[in-house]
């Protein structure tokens, strides 16, 4: 009784700090919301198939613009590349002190992304599916460079129990 009593406390600490981990401040969100504003261009290659934008390893120049609205507490996000194109909303949770990202894309894929701040870096824990119910999973970290104006994103993922190829985006901000 009492292995299986330590073994519970055990996974609920466990499952606690895994949790505490992807926590953000109201700060941490004003940071990553000034870090992201502005018109974006980047070079992109598909990391699997995406209905309506392109196919894996298919390379396309791509386009973000971030705007704060309502009164700084949300980001909007639009998102251009190849045939798609996504809308996000970006936003603090005060309640789950976590920063969160849905979109939505014209392939009719949807996801939600946990945003967090871990050793200098930003990274994402995200979720979704594809229009025909396949789940998506994948994690991703941006790396900050040349004053602000470079975003590089690595990351991985599955599509179904498919491995998607390893993600390597590199943005640079055209203007703020």
């Amino acid at each position: 009784m009492r292995l299986v009593s330590l073994s519970t406390a055990l996974l609920a600490a466990v499952l606690a700090s895994s949790a505490l981990a992807q926590e953000s401040t109201r700060e941490e969100f004003k940071e990553f919301c000034q870090a992201m504003q502005g018109r974006w261009v980047g070079e992109v290659t598909w990391v699997t198939d995406w209905p309506g934008f392109g196919k894996r390893g298919e390379k396309v120049t791509a386009y973000w613009e971030a705007r704060l609205a309502e009164d700084g507490n949300a980001v909007i996000g639009r998102f251009f590349a190849g045939n798609g194109s996504s809308t996000s909303l970006i936003c603090f949770d005060g309640g789950a002190k976590q920063i969160r990202w849905t979109d939505v894309d014209s392939g009719g894929t949807v996801g939600q992304s946990i945003v967090y701040k871990k050793e200098g870096k930003w990274r994402t824990k995200s979720e979704g599916s594809l229009a025909d119910g396949t789940k998506t999973r994948f994690t991703s970290t941006a790396t900050i460079s040349e004053d602000g104006n470079t975003w590089t994103w690595e990351g991985s993922g599955t599509v179904g129990d498919k491995p998607a190829a390893d993600r390597h985006d590199v943005w640079r901000r055209v203007s703020k």
